[in-house]
């Protein structure tokens, strides 16, 4: 149970006015499913139900429900980033580990290895040799990371994720479930009678502050060097960033995105869902890349791109007129 008190000191940051009594609730809830136990946000006067003994809202809202409205209200400028700060803190299973003792039994965890305080490690977790683990680090069941990984202070690694030996995971890391970080990369070189012979990958990859790694994707190591993931980046499910690619801080990697070897995305790109990157090529910062945009020449300046190969948004567009202008001239012809 949190009080209204208690929320006031931890977002003072954010929270720009107050009106109503003090009042307590047990979590976070959406406005369609408000009970008297939940705090829920909302952006219209419409969507309050006053049951709910506390609202988050903006200071317009508040001054057309506050006639109506008996419970707690807390003003802000902007209720989604309000929504994601106060759910981490209050509501977030990702910060929490009920289920297990704080070192599972069945794990396995070598000698060497260095654990900070407050880690939790779940059922059948390996840590291997000279791993070091940062303060308040979750790793969860059937995780396996391998020797010389550091992994940085109130990082989560969920259920079934390797990473791979010798890679740097930063703090307040999320890796989701099923994601390998610093697998061999794809790397084979032609033989003189056409067969294929691998190229041992034996760089890492490095991991920055703040990033969020969806479940079920890949990211290779360097074949020398690093694979980098910058600060603040976050990928969707699905992704796949090969051997020596570098992304800018601040990125959106969206779902079945696949950014080839050595290519670059500068800081704040968005690569929109099933998005490709040729290798060595470099994005922009600031480009926007909309759905399924094939890179395969560098992207010189941020702004909206689209199509294959990917265009500024304009031409892109264009493309698509001067491809119904031929359908429909053709089908003049055929009724001819």
């Amino acid at each position: 149970m949190t009080s209204t008190r208690q929320l006031q000191e931890d977002f003072r940051h954010i929270i720009v006015a107050t009106h109503g009594n003090e009042a307590v609730f047990d979590y976070t809830r959406s406005f369609e499913r408000a009970d008297a136990s939940s705090l829920i946000f909302i952006q219209a006067s419409e969507q309050l139900d006053p049951i709910a003994p506390a609202v988050i809202t903006t200071e317009a809202v508040a001054a057309d429900i506050m006639g109506e409205y008996k419970g707690f209200i807390a003003c802000v400028k902007d209720v989604r980033l309000a929504q994601a700060l106060i759910k981490q803190a209050y509501d977030d299973y990702e910060n929490r580990d009920p289920e297990w003792p704080d070192i599972h039994p069945s794990a396995v965890i070598h000698e060497s290895a260095t654990l900070g305080a407050n880690v939790r490690i779940g059922p059948n977790v390996v840590i291997g040799k000279d791993v070091v683990i940062g303060d308040s680090v979750i790793v969860r069941s059937n995780s396996v990371i391998e020797f010389g990984v550091t992994i940085g202070n109130n990082s989560i690694v969920n259920p079934n994720v390797m990473v791979g030996h010798g890679c740097v995971i930063g703090q307040r890391v999320i890796l989701q479930s099923g994601t390998v970080i610093g697998n061999e990369g794809y790397g084979f070189t032609p033989t003189p009678d056409k067969r294929y012979e691998r190229i041992p990958h034996t760089g890492n990859v490095i991991i920055g502050d703040d990033v969020f790694i969806g479940s079920n994707c890949a990211i290779d190591r360097g074949t020398y060097g690093s694979t980098l993931i910058k600060r603040g980046v976050k990928v969707d499910n699905l992704c796949h960033i090969a051997h020596n690619v570098e992304i800018g801080e601040d990125c959106l990697i969206i779902g079945q995105t696949g950014l080839a070897g050595s290519c670059k995305i500068g800081d704040r790109a968005i690569l929109s869902g099933q998005s490709g990157v040729l290798d060595h090529k470099k994005v922009a910062a600031d480009t926007i890349l909309v759905h399924r945009g094939g890179v395969i020449e560098d992207i010189p300046s941020g702004g909206m791109w689209g199509g294959i190969p990917a265009k500024p948004m304009r031409e892109h567009t264009r493309r698509f007129k001067l491809d119904d202008y031929v359908l429909k001239r053709f089908a003049k012809l055929e009724e001819k």
